[in-house]
């Protein structure tokens, strides 16, 4: 017996001495790598403090320096879609995703190949008026240059005081002659969802024009009013929505698909997540989706989604091709980041992102032509089921 206890009492101390070895290494590690952070950041509390003792304005503030050394860090990404954002900025973008209105021009911009890019007009703004197309570039902005800008600086400027004029020059695809635009900056006042009734009420349109935190309960209300009509068929119109929130667009799948997964989601680490559909009762109508090239974000995770459920067909042009997740930090100061922390991928693991959603008929719209000819051809798979997929 004594044997017994020796042995368990030796096997006891083995076992405690090699959790604190390891628990030794470990720190050890974390402090290099600790000590390794504090190296590299160095030079930059060197300039730092070089400025603030011989810069040659010593009234340089502080609370300047530090927003744009986060700045300078971002750009260092070399992602288009990670940017600071100022408390006013913030705040703004706050307003535009939970409580549906700004003040502004209505387009949605990113910096892509180094230069200010409209992704989408916001349907019945200002700019959409004017007549601001997808992949616009604008060049200036009331003259001055737009090379070099920022993501955050280029909204700074388009957002702003109502009632104000802003002139855009634009180079657009396929034209030779620079564009100029003015638009004067209004309430933006984003309806997520409208909808109406075509041909004889057989079919029941919805338009979708943002994705954000009113989307959802406003396509519900909407599948409601439709069960109680003997409909044909459904057009969902993702034409020229630029995306917005990720648990939105789940949301507004799973109104559609019951059964299967809506998006596929992988991070830093190449771990996978499955975002599931949260089902519905609705009828399983005909269903068409609308796309074109500013369909973006979150309208391609919901076309993709019905792509792949078999739950519908995709008509249009190719989306745009933005498949990032990007993730809102807020710091101290009321400031914020943004910052992309993972891509998305369709349930079939499909790529998204600077590839875009190829729709299953390819109508190219014509832009000199009032007649839309890819709701025309959405209608007439419906109803006349003359357009045969392969």
């Amino acid at each position: 017996m004594r044997r017994n206890n020796f042995k368990i009492n030796l096997l006891i101390i083995i076992a405690i001495t090699g959790i604190l070895f390891f628990t030794l290494i470990s720190k050890i590690i974390v402090n290099s790598q600790n000590d390794s952070i504090f190296n590299d950041l160095e030079p930059f509390l060197e300039v730092l403090s070089i400025i603030r003792s011989d810069y040659i304005d010593q009234d340089i503030s502080i609370n300047k320096l530090v927003p744009g050394a986060i700045k300078g860090m971002l750009l260092e990404l070399d992602d288009p879609y990670s940017r600071y954002m100022d408390p006013m900025t913030f705040q703004r973008e706050q307003e535009n995703l939970f409580i549906g209105h700004f003040y502004g021009l209505g387009i949605t911009v990113a910096i892509v190949d180094e230069q200010l890019t409209v992704i989408s007009p916001i349907e019945d703004t200002p700019a959409y008026i004017a007549g601001i197309k997808t992949n616009d570039k604008i060049l200036e902005i009331d003259g001055e240059t737009t090379k070099g800008i920022s993501l955050d600086e280029a909204v700074d400027i388009l957002r702003g005081e109502k009632g104000v004029a802003v002139t855009l020059t634009i180079k657009r695809e396929n034209r030779e002659e620079l564009l100029k635009i003015t638009i004067i900056r209004d309430t933006i006042e984003v309806k997520a969802v409208k909808e109406k009734l075509l041909e004889d009420d057989r079919v029941g349109y919805i338009r979708i024009s943002t994705f954000n935190a009113n989307t959802a309960p406003e396509l519900k209300q909407v599948l409601n009013n439709f069960t109680e009509l003997p409909l044909e068929g459904i057009i969902v119109d993702l034409r020229n929505n630029p995306g917005g929130l990720l648990e939105s667009s789940i949301e507004v799948a799973s109104q559609f698909v019951k059964e299967g997964d809506i998006v596929k989601i992988k991070g830093r680490n190449h771990l996978t997540k499955s975002y599931y559909t949260y089902g519905n009762n609705y009828p399983d109508w005909p269903m068409v989706i609308l796309i074109n090239k500013g369909s973006a974000s979150a309208s391609e995770i919901v076309a993709g989604a019905i792509q792949d459920s078999k739950r519908g067909i995709a008509i249009g042009e190719p989306s745009f091709g933005k498949g990032l997740v990007q993730q809102i930090y807020p710091l101290s100061d009321n400031s914020a980041i943004t910052i992309s922390t993972s891509e998305y991928y369709t349930p079939n693991g499909r790529v998204i992102n600077d590839i875009g959603i190829e729709p299953d008929i390819t109508i190219i719209s014509q832009e000199d032509s009032e007649e839309d000819i890819q709701l025309n051809a959405a209608l007439h798979y419906l109803l006349e089921d003359l357009i045969t997929v392969e």
